[in-house]
């Protein structure tokens, strides 16, 4: 929670500012600082102003904001109207300035008083000034303790008993010493994917009816398979369990379970300020209403919601939110009534909500693995595969709506597994062909087609052996006037070679790519129709033409020029 915007004022302050308005002047109004020239004072309560008697604003000193009083030394006071009457404050060159567009506040004294001071003696020591400064006093520490007021009023600053008073809003309480407490192990269910989000209060028993309940909220990572949490009983009088003993009060979508590897253990001391914040975090999570993150995380807690994406002003109207909810099952009506109700039972009093599904981009996946050694047994090779598409579906789902999708970490979550020692993944759209990875659209997430596509297998001895295809090149070109066909044979080996060279898994190598490398309008025109590619790649042979066929080399393979033809061709 935010504290309020209060700031006590100092003695000095309030000295300064008491001085000013019993000899007539006016305090603490403001004027906002322009991106270049002066600051105009034209809308001053009191004005036209004779003389400025104290001048605050925010200053830039080396990269570190700070509220400073400027002086004379930095300022001069201008009329910039020619009316005679001084009207503005122009900073001087060599002098601070305050930051552009920042506030400024301005104590002054106006050209004509409203009624004449009836008291003159204000120096230090007489009797005036001594009760000012009393009165100024104790102002200075009535706002202190209003600041220590406003404090105890918020959970990120509140202290002892007033901190106490705040938990309490939410049915919390401090944890005195002695109280059970248990390391509660929550584990992954292996067929799920994505986050899974334990709210604080999860509940654990066990076959006495010892409870115990989590006092913050955890959350699995996609690739994570357990977390630890902290979990209370119930009461002070809760037994301590021995470990093993708990078991999930309730079923939690995406866990497989959740128990205690260790043995129960009292508290040592009584729950500090900072750890009662920390449990009040989670709860506030829970109980609050009326909020972006309570609707955010009141939603993802629903099992079956897959992600939820909440905007505020949508269409750049205060009073409206909209919510993006990406759902595991696309047909289920039960859970979007359940959605609906959720919305309002958190949903800020006289807001609009509006709400929807998440757009959906469907795309396939080719994956091509190479397997550390030798490989696995055949008999293995399919729960392998099995586990990657679960591990890669996982990261995909992760991703939120309208968040990027890369391949790195898709890679990554692959190579979690030591038996791979190397991958390459490309996206496919409906017809199979390789596509960049898509780019989501605001509220948009993404849907795998299932089964993925896995390449056959190969292992690093294999793909040692099996390191190299041959390439026989045929290609017919124009040559410009004055080129030679020996200029040209010369131009057309390097670029060859050096597109070979960037032929991947994932760029195969096709007639339309090598056209697009080795194209040179300057000494010739490459005749596609006639263009032959014969790759030989372990006994095997394939023929590429201009729009027909492609050869993706497997991960460790490179491409070798053996032979190349240059055949002229007349216009």
């Amino acid at each position: 929670m935010d504290r309020l915007a209060f700031e006590p004022r100092d003695y000095t302050a309030i000295v300064r500012d008491l001085l000013t308005t019993l000899t007539g002047g006016t305090v603490a109004e403001q004027a906002v600082v322009p991106v270049s020239g002066p600051v105009e004072l034209t809308k001053l309560a009191s004005r036209p102003f004779r003389r400025v008697s104290f001048l605050e604003g925010r200053y830039d000193a080396g990269g570190e904001e700070r509220v400073i009083r400027f002086t004379e030394a930095d300022f001069e006071l201008a009329d910039r109207d020619g009316d005679g009457m001084l009207d503005a404050i122009v900073f001087r060159p060599q002098g601070r300035s305050p930051i552009p567009g920042s506030i400024v506040s301005v104590n002054y004294y106006p050209v004509q008083l409203a009624s004449p001071v009836p008291l003159t003696d204000l120096n230090v020591g007489s009797v005036i000034r001594t009760l000012l400064e009393t009165v100024g006093r104790e102002l200075a520490v009535t706002e202190q303790y209003l600041d220590r007021i406003y404090d105890s009023a918020f959970l990120s600053t509140a202290e002892g008993a007033s901190l106490d008073r705040v938990v309490a809003l939410v049915g919390l309480t401090r944890l005195p010493a002695g109280f059970p407490l248990v390391t509660a192990r929550f584990s992954r269910n292996a067929a799920s994917g994505g986050r899974i989000t334990v709210p604080a209060g999860t509940a654990l028993v066990d076959d006495e009816a010892n409870r115990y309940t989590t006092i913050a909220t955890i959350a699995l990572e996609p690739g994570e398979t357990a977390r630890s949490v902290l979990a209370a009983g119930t009461s002070r009088s809760t037994a301590l369990v021995a470990a093993g003993r708990l078991r999930l009060e309730t079923l939690v979508a995406g866990l497989s379970d959740g128990t205690n590897p260790e043995p129960a253990f009292r508290l040592a001391a009584n729950e500090t300020d900072d750890e009662l914040r920390r449990r009040a975090q989670g709860a506030l999570r829970t109980e609050g209403r009326g909020t972006v993150d309570a609707l955010r995380y009141g939603l993802t807690a629903i099992p079956g919601v897959r992600d939820v994406r909440v905007t505020e002003f949508p269409n750049g109207i205060p009073g409206e939110v909209r919510i993006d909810i990406a759902y595991e099952s696309p047909d289920d009506a039960i859970l979007r009534d359940v959605v609906a109700e959720r919305i309002e039972q958190l949903r800020p009093a006289g807001i609009r909500v509006t709400h929807g599904e998440a757009g959906r981009r469907t795309v396939g996946l080719r994956v091509s693995l190479v397997l550390a050694g030798s490989g696995v047994p055949s008999s293995a090779e399919a729960a392998l595969m099995a586990a990657v598409e679960e591990r890669v579906v996982a990261r995909l789902r992760s991703v939120p709506p309208g968040g990027s999708i890369r391949v790195t970490t898709l890679t990554a979550a692959v190579l979690e597994d030591p038996l791979i020692a190397d991958v390459a993944v490309a996206f496919l759209d409906a017809a199979g062909t390789t596509i960049d990875p898509p780019r989501l659209a605001a509220g948009e997430v993404v849907d795998v087609v299932r089964p993925l596509v896995f390449d056959p297998l190969r292992t690093e001895s294999l793909v040692a052996s099996q390191s190299v295809s041959d390439v026989d090149l045929v290609l017919p070109v124009l040559l410009q006037p004055g080129v030679s066909l020996a200029d040209a044979t010369a131009a057309l080996t390097l670029a060859v070679d050096g597109h070979f060279a960037l032929v991947t898994p994932l760029s195969p190598l096709t007639v339309d790519g090598l056209a697009a490398a080795v194209r040179d309008d300057t000494r010739y025109a490459l005749v596609r129709q006639g263009v032959t590619l014969l790759v030989e790649h372990g006994g095997r042979f394939v023929q590429l033409l201009d729009g027909q066929g492609e050869h993706r080399p497997v991960i460790g393979e490179t491409l070798r020029r053996r032979t190349i033809d240059i055949q002229e061709r007349d216009a």
